[in-house]
């Protein structure tokens, strides 16, 4: 049995948000790490500020905690990963630290604020021969594995067309004070890096590159309300982004389809993704968003599950007693997920804490067997090159090729 490997989480601060959401790290990744007790042995936490370090190290019982990632890399380096949650300002320099130092990564994104630092960063990955996986945790939803198995095994025959739309309020709710930097274009880099775990999604399941965009993003909402001190939250940061997307297929073959991130919907329906093939159609679609108990250090909200909905066209059925195109709307069934698809268990699948723990579960298996886990770092520098061709689109309001050349 491979040995447990040690983890050490930066940004895993523990602040009693007024809000009950904290920080990622301490919302999500502790406490999946706390639930792979046979894969990991969860050693340090890190944040800037030494108080809210050790808040989350007694919370969660880990036995280190540390304000500084340097220092911390240099009294633990039995540390086997570095998960760096911290802003995406920052992740240049911790990625850079904990790969020299020899750790695996398991960075959230976007993995720079711009693509130089993302492709030197997997250049550094390579050159220590480390593995490394993005926070794109929706890859690894049990619905999205199946999708994406299907679409393999030829469900939907040929993919002709997609539609994805991810609807949420995180920037027209009022919000905390200190979750102010979330609204500041310098702390993402890449105007459109909220569509980041969208397009890790239609890339993953139809298993092809973008290779063309035409792209519109806008500030829709400007300011909101905080909420602990009555004042405002002001923004220069895109809140919505939408695309009109070509990839061209593996036999020229073209799969057209849009994309719409939107971060300023009150009560928005989550993620919706729908493909339509020669043969089929299947849609993932979030059910209903279960009650939560706002309470700190509980864990993140549940969002809903993830569904998956199908159905496969009979031609020879429908020449023989044909039917009306409009009669067919709407006539897919809910699809059941193999259980190879949950590779974690004692969890609410509808939070991303358990999404987390999937994808934990995936690095794993990747670094013990020596593979590459996706999404790694190479494939997040091909959704940076998405988000250049994108701001590119917008200045020249025209289609822009994506440029993957040098990636490989």
């Amino acid at each position: 049995m491979p040995k447990k490997l040690k983890v050490a989480v930066t940004g895993a601060g523990l602040k009693n948000s007024p809000d009950g959401r904290e920080g990622w790290a301490a919302r999500a990744h502790l406490p999946a790490l706390k639930k792979l007790p046979e894969l990991y042995e969860l050693t340090a936490v890190c944040t800037t500020h030494m108080d809210t370090a050790q808040n989350a190290a007694r919370h969660f019982d880990v036995p280190h905690a540390f304000d500084d990632v340097e220092h911390m890399l240099e009294a633990l380096p039995d540390i086997d990963i570095v998960c760096v949650s911290v802003r995406p300002v920052h992740h240049y320099k911790v990625v850079s630290a904990a790969l020299r130092a020899g750790k695996h990564v398991y960075c959230e994104q976007p993995l720079g604020v711009s693509t130089s630092e993302a492709r030197a960063m997997t250049a550094l990955a390579k050159e220590h021969g480390l593995r490394t996986v993005i926070g794109h945790q929706s890859h690894y939803e049990p619905a999205c594995l199946h999708m994406a198995e299907l679409v393999r095994e030829g469900y939907i025959g040929r993919p002709l067309a997609f539609h994805h739309t991810y609807f949420v309020g995180n920037y027209i709710v009022p919000r905390p004070s200190h979750r102010q930097w979330l609204f500041e274009a310098d702390m993402g880099g890449h105007p459109g890096y909220r569509s980041g775990h969208s397009l890790d999604r239609v890339h993953s399941v139809l298993g092809q590159d973008i290779s063309a965009i035409c792209a519109d993003m806008v500030i829709q909402v400007p300011e909101r309300v905080a909420v602990d001190t009555g004042g405002m939250i002001r923004s220069n940061q895109v809140d919505n982004m939408n695309y009109l997307l070509r990839m061209d297929g593996n036999a020229g073959e073209a799969i057209v389809g849009t994309m719409q991130t939107s971060f300023t919907a009150w009560y928005g329906t989550g993620n919706r993704f729908e493909v339509y093939g020669t043969e089929g159609m299947l849609m993932l679609a979030t059910g209903d968003t279960p009650a939560w108990d706002k309470k700190s250090g509980e864990g993140d909200p549940s969002r809903g599950e993830l569904k998956l909905y199908g159905a496969r066209a009979n031609i020879r059925q429908y020449v023989a007693d044909p039917t009306p195109p409009e009669r067919l709307q709407n006539q897919y069934r809910e699809i059941p997920i193999p259980q190879k698809h949950f590779y974690v268990s004692g969890m609410d699948r509808g939070r991303g804490a358990y999404l987390v723990a999937q994808t934990w579960h995936a690095f794993a298996q990747a670094i013990n067997n020596g593979h590459e886990c996706a999404p790694s770092f190479r494939d997040k520098l091909k959704i940076h090159r998405v988000w250049d061709a994108a701001e590119q689109s917008v200045d020249k309001r025209a289609w822009v090729n994506v440029d993957y050349s040098g990636i490989g």
